[in-house]
């Protein structure tokens, strides 16, 4: 072989690489061109921020009804929430850890339950109840304060059931938390409320339990639609056995 024809076949050979390369570019380059032009007709891009006016972009639904938060679920001074801060650094070695900052959660809405046209809406500061016989007319029907978070709710005939985690859950449903780290007035657990009456619902039983109830499971008993179990699902803590006797934190 001549080198010549070297010459030719290396010559042939980076012009075969450079091919390559120049279509591998272009089919990396098209896909974003169109990511670029599908984000320009994206209605979402550009929305404008508010509270209760920010921008909306739908797509085949349509918002019929929009009710803000009603009085004792906001805190007046932040009505639009207190901001998330960040955790507090890792302490040194031989340090206690500093206390996290609030999150920001005590009046958020958690759940919703139905049953026949009705609507509850959980909340970290107890639940609402809406009739939504109308979706164009949606009323409020009861509001119950009492915070607890976690605050999801489940409906079984003319009971309601709300998961409470956190410790500022009192037994009176007071608003004013529990500052004591040992208390007999705090709650953690499943309250049960009586909803025979859909506007005034009322407080019957509450189920104290180690780590309190993030979320919870009502199964009716198959044998008695008169008896129903509760499986509650804590995330919490556990409590001292001073305050409530069988927890152990292993």
């Amino acid at each position: 072989m001549t080198a010549t024809m070297i010459a030719l076949r290396q010559h042939h050979h980076r012009l075969t690489r450079l091919t390559l390369a120049l279509g591998l570019i272009t089919g990396l380059l098209m896909p974003n061109q169109g990511l670029a032009q599908e984000r320009q007709e994206d209605p979402r891009v550009g929305l404008a921020a508010g509270f209760l006016d920010a921008g909306q972009a739908v797509h085949n639904m349509e918002l019929v009804r929009n009710l803000p938060k009603p009085e004792g679920f906001y805190d007046p001074e932040q009505p639009a929430g207190a901001p998330r801060t960040p955790p507090p650094p890792e302490p040194a070695e031989g340090e206690e850890a500093p206390p996290r900052p609030p999150q920001g959660l005590s009046y958020t809405n958690s759940d919703l339950a139905f049953i026949d046209n009705y609507m509850f809406v959980g909340n970290y500061h107890g639940f609402n109840t809406y009739s939504v016989e109308d979706p164009e007319e949606v009323e409020r029907l009861a509001s119950f304060v009492c915070p607890g978070g976690q605050g999801d709710v489940s409906v079984y005939g003319d009971l309601l059931f709300m998961s409470v985690e956190q410790t500022r859950g009192r037994l009176d449903c007071g608003v004013g938390g529990v500052e004591e780290p040992i208390s007999s007035e705090r709650f953690r657990g499943v309250r049960i409320f009586d909803i025979s009456d859909i506007r005034r619902p009322q407080q019957v039983a509450a189920i104290q339990t180690c780590r309190g109830s993030h979320t919870h499971t009502v199964v009716p008993d198959p044998n008695d639609p008169n008896n129903v179990y509760i499986y509650g699902q804590g995330t919490g803590s556990v409590r001292d056995g001073e305050e409530l006797a069988g927890c152990i934190d292993l």
